[in-house]
């Protein structure tokens, strides 16, 4: 019973319940529906959309090109969304794999920007691509894509030619040209080098817009050392056609210097050597030409047997240009006068200079390589030993008169005979040093001063000696034609060629 009555009122709750939770299902129909519409337009609210700019679509920039040529595809995009987004433009070719994609562009809501990307077509003729607009916040917009096409010229033939070259007071000139195939103006590096024994260095870098045709180009080089010249044209943002020849090399000869314009002077430390001791060569050497010299050399040679005392390598040097080298030379030669010559030989050009150096010879009064005591002793016994036989000599001429008669008394009238010949003074022809000679002497005389000879006695007219004259401090031997150097503030001076020995009178010419 009590059962029943339960079931009975669960029942009846039930029904009653019914139409209740039906009006509330009514009820609550409206505002679930507003909230989905609200929660769908937070999340619009939140996204980005992207969009062509009046459809224009792409556009291309650069044309026309030559394969290798940078173009420029652009798109203007649109976000008509409500939060700011990243997009690219993307191209790949449609005949191979080749892809492009160009800088991330930032696009605010309500904002239209220009996407952009630079690419290079690789054939020659029609290339096609398809592009499309990549967006890094969601997926790509399904209406910036598309397809085009551009046609593209073969690449450019690019030559470069060295015509000629011409060495002058100036340096060296090079005469060079370069050639572009029809198409486009283009911009070129051209660099010019030299070369000497294989080793090249680069002397100029020019920028140059060359034109279709030939453009003739000139460089001045100044004075380099070159066997040879080297020249290219690098193309600069362009790519060039394969049998393009775009170097050029030729070989130049450099001009040699003249052995007149070159000039070797030389001091010793010490000033005047003695011999044996290590000595101090300072030599400078002085280009008085237009050109380089080239590389070589510099000896001090001993000039009685062309001994080489001292050698040492001597670089290139400039147009008017002076270096100095320091050479040792080991050991000081014998003799109070050392004759030196030092040749200076560069590329097969030689300078000589001749030096005349006093010896410092050791007094060697005071050294004896012997004991003094026994040679005092011995000095001793000869004087007595003299005084004997002088004592014993006179005690037999005076006891033989007739030996006496005929033999010494002889030499000793002879002698004092010798001695009473008349000397008259005379002067040297070349120094005027007084000389005194036997008054009857007929013939040569050699001076004691100048070492010059001259003839006495005769009556034919003395002999004129023989003269060189300069307006320089180099001059040549009347007799050889050497040439050597007798400095014009010493002149007048004696001087004596160090090669054939013959003496002259070294003057300044005009004086």
């Amino acid at each position: 019973m009590n059962s029943t009555m339960a079931k009975t009122f669960f029942l009846s709750l039930i029904l009653i319940l019914i139409p209740v939770a039906s009006e509330s299902s009514k009820t609550d129909e409206a505002p679930l529906s507003w909230k989905m519409r609200h929660n769908f337009t937070a999340e619009s609210n939140e996204s980005t959309n992207f969009s062509s700019s009046g459809g224009s679509g792409i556009a291309i920039s650069g044309e026309p090109a030559h394969i290798g040529d940078s173009l420029r595809a652009s798109v203007l995009v649109s976000n008509s969304g409500n939060s700011s987004g990243s997009v690219s433009l993307k191209l790949a070719n449609l005949a191979n794999v080749e892809s492009f994609e160009g800088a991330p562009v930032n696009i605010s809501p309500g904002s239209t920007r220009e996407v952009s990307v630079y690419f290079s077509p690789s054939s020659n003729g029609s290339n096609s691509y398809r592009w499309w607009i990549s967006s890094f916040e969601g997926p790509d917009p399904e209406s910036l894509e598309g397809e085009f096409s551009v046609d593209a010229l073969p690449n450019q033939i690019l030559d470069a030619t060295i015509e000629s070259f011409q060495w002058g007071d100036d340096g060296l000139i090079i005469d060079a040209s370069v050639h572009l195939s029809s198409g486009l103006s283009r911009n070129l590096l051209v660099q010019v080098s030299v070369g000497t024994q294989g080793s090249i260095s680069l002397l100029q870098s020019i920028i140059v817009e060359a034109d279709p045709g030939r453009r003739p180009l000139e460089f001045h080089l100044g004075q380099p050392i070159a066997d040879s010249v080297y020249i290219e044209a690098i193309p600069t943002g362009w790519t060039l056609a394969e049998e393009s020849a775009n170097s050029s090399q030729i070989s130049v000869d450099m001009p040699s210097v003249t052995s007149s314009a070159l000039m070797v002077e030389s001091s010793f430390v010490p000033s005047k050597p003695t011999p044996g001791d290590k000595v101090i060569a300072t030599i400078s050497l002085t280009n008085g030409d237009n050109f380089h010299t080239k590389d070589g050399s510099v000896r001090v040679i001993l000039s009685s047997d062309k001994t080489i005392l001292a050698e040492t390598s001597v670089q290139s040097i400039i147009p008017g240009g002076t270096i100095s080298s320091d050479v040792s030379i080991p050991s000081w030669p014998e003799g109070e006068r050392v004759e030196l010559e030092v040749h200076w030989s560069a590329g097969g050009v030689t300078a000589t200079s001749y030096l005349s150096i006093d010896s410092n010879v050791a007094d060697e009064g005071m050294a004896f390589p012997f004991d003094v005591v026994s040679a005092a002793y011995g000095v001793l016994v000869g004087i007595l030993a003299i005084l004997v036989g002088t004592l014993a000599w006179r005690a037999v001429t005076t006891r033989t008169p007739t030996t006496s008669e005929l033999g010494l008394r002889d030499t000793k009238e002879a002698t004092e005979a010798r001695s009473r010949i008349k000397k008259s003074e005379i002067s040297c022809t070349f120094c005027e040093q007084r000389l005194m000679i036997p008054s009857n002497h007929s013939g040569g005389v050699r001076c004691p001063s100048c070492s010059m000879e001259f003839r006495v006695g005769e009556e034919e007219t003395t002999p004129e000696p023989l003269i060189s004259r300069s307006s320089e401090d180099n001059l040549n031997c009347p007799e050889c034609d050497q040439t050597l150097r007798v400095p014009i503030e010493k002149r007048p001076a004696i001087s004596r060629c160090p090669v054939c020995k013959t003496e002259f009178l070294a003057e300044t010419e005009g004086v």
